[in-house]
């Protein structure tokens, strides 16, 4: 049993060291410019305009931002229950809105969790739910990612407490005189300098599969009575005596104006509460500055427009337990440095991917006499390399299917149609590591040129538009993997020659 969970956890980590990119895996997988300039600071005209073809219900919290088209959103919800799920969620009203003409380009209505992803984002969107619920229906998905979670930061902590030279082993080489002996060292190697870095990911990657369908119904029913609403109230930091009273909100560009006075930064999106009424207020979410961990969050009166302060991402006035919550995203997906420190998240990533597969392999090898473990040994082998396989080949059928707009369908499909030749492939006669390990080398390399044959953003254009840094780095990323995956035999027959002592002269 644990080995087998050891495979589903390897699949959760690989997928994780890939969706710390997924930002910019949506940019390099769809073509076009990206947007990185920020909301602006005139849109108060557009706002009112529009929202008056909206419901008022949809008037308990809007969002103001710009998408990756930089088109204008506007996207009315109200915090209601999904029959579907039984959750609470946001119901909503999304208007995308083109800022030059005011022309209303695309409306949108439903829960959130029923709006299908744009074709662009299909990839991104399927390596991220492949990491965050293994591709299974919620809440089951979340929680087994859970508890694969607590599995790993369980074995973090006892692997301090077990290995008596810890310290040793951090800086012991690995031998080269048995493949073995060199894995094991290699496997300890790494798993000695993970171990902070593996409670920190498995820790707050327990609070993100937790939270939503375990944490909030639990803490709503503990503390509020059940009522999820008015948890959710407390917790972002609402008005606590709400006047339903109408009442003019102040001129949105004036605040944007006097928030971009008081913070100098780009301005993300605008968060209106409980519009249209005397308890309106706004909230102004500026991106991290370089050197910060997390956003800032300027807040204002929204009937008087007066400034109510910088606001902390949960309640109502600053606390150690807001700060903490804040802090758990940038760790979690690494991006409080920005690229370079997603680089360093990722090494950090693979590295734990290759604890994983080594652990494993190392055990079913010491039992390799008995025919199960023997046959078990063989099938990490399909998953270790399988995966990775399976993930290019659902990105090669995105790309192939993009210019037709259907790659919603094709992506997992493709996925899971890899899945299953590879293991029957196995099955029917075992494919050696040596082709496992050629074959993804060389689909690495051939991901981009397939990218830019299907219409993708060339790298002529990426240098010339901004914010589009993101579709050079994912290329070299990959073509980089590709050459020392394709070259690795001739790579470690280097290492082994260097490594190697001379012999004594006769």
């Amino acid at each position: 049993s644990g080995t087998v969970l050891g495979l589903l956890l390897y699949v959760v980590i690989v997928t994780g060291a890939v969706a710390v990119f997924a930002k910019e895996i949506g940019i390099w997988s769809q073509p076009g410019a990206y947007n990185s300039t920020g909301i602006g600071s005139k849109v108060d005209s557009v706002f009112r305009q529009n929202a008056r073809s909206v419901d008022p219900k949809f008037y308990e919290e809007v969002v103001i931002f710009r998408n990756r088209e930089d088109n204008l959103v506007l996207s009315f919800r109200a915090h209601e229950i999904n029959p579907k799920t039984n959750n609470l969620e946001d119901n909503a009203v999304e208007l995308t809105i083109d800022p030059d003409t005011t022309q209303i380009l695309n409306r949108w209505e439903g829960f959130f969790s029923d709006k299908p992803s744009e074709p662009g984002y299909v990839l991104k969107q399927f390596w991220v739910d492949l990491h965050v619920e293994l591709y299974l229906p919620r809440p089951y998905g979340l929680i087994l990612v859970g508890i694969l979670g607590l599995m790993m930061m369980a074995a973090a902590i006892s692997g301090i407490l077990i290995h008596r030279h810890l310290i040793r082993e951090m800086f012991l080489p690995a031998r080269t005189s048995k493949r073995v002996l060199s894995a094991r060292d290699y496997h300890n190697l790494a798993g000695t300098w993970g171990i902070p870095f593996a409670i920190l990911l498995a820790f707050t990657g327990v609070f993100f599969s937790f939270v939503r369908d375990i944490g909030i119904p639990v803490l709503a029913m503990v503390a509020f009575g059940g009522d999820q609403a008015a948890m959710i109230e407390t917790i972002i930091g609402g008005t606590e005596s709400l006047s339903k009273a109408q009442a003019p909100l102040a001129s949105l560009d004036y605040i944007l104006q006097d928030a971009s006075k008081r913070v100098d930064g780009v301005i993300n999106s605008i968060l209106i509460q409980h519009y249209d009424t005397a308890s309106a207020n706004v909230r102004i979410n500026m991106a991290a500055a370089d050197g910060q961990l997390v956003a800032t969050v300027l807040g204002y009166e929204g009937v008087t427009r007066q400034f109510m302060g910088f606001k902390p991402a949960f309640g109502q006035v600053p606390s150690v337990g807001s700060s903490l919550i804040s802090i758990i995203g940038p760790l979690h997906f690494g991006n409080f440095a920005g690229f370079a420190s997603k680089i360093v998240w990722l090494g950090l990533g693979l590295a734990m991917a290759f604890v994983t597969a080594t652990g494993m392999l190392l055990w079913t090898k010491r039992r390799e006499e008995q025919r199960l473990w023997r046959e078990f040994h063989k099938w990490i082998y399909v998953f270790i390399w399988g995966l990775p396989i399976a993930m290019l080949v659902s990105a090669y059928a995105f790309f192939l299917t993009l210019p037709a707009g259907d790659p919603a369908w094709w992506t997992p499909a493709s996925f899971f149609l890899a899945s299953a030749i590879i293991i029957v492939g196995c099955i029917r006669g075992s494919l050696p590591e040596e082709s496992f390990r050629q074959m993804t080398g060389y689909m690495c390399l051939g991901l981009p040129i397939l990218r830019h044959l299907t219409g993708g953003t060339s790298w002529s254009e990426a240098l010339t538009s901004q914010g589009q840094g993101a579709v050079i780095a994912i290329d070299l990323i990959l073509l980089f993997s590709g050459l020392v995956l394709v070259f690795w035999h001739r790579i470690r027959d280097t290492e082994s020659r260097l490594s190697a002592k001379p012999e004594p002269a006769e």
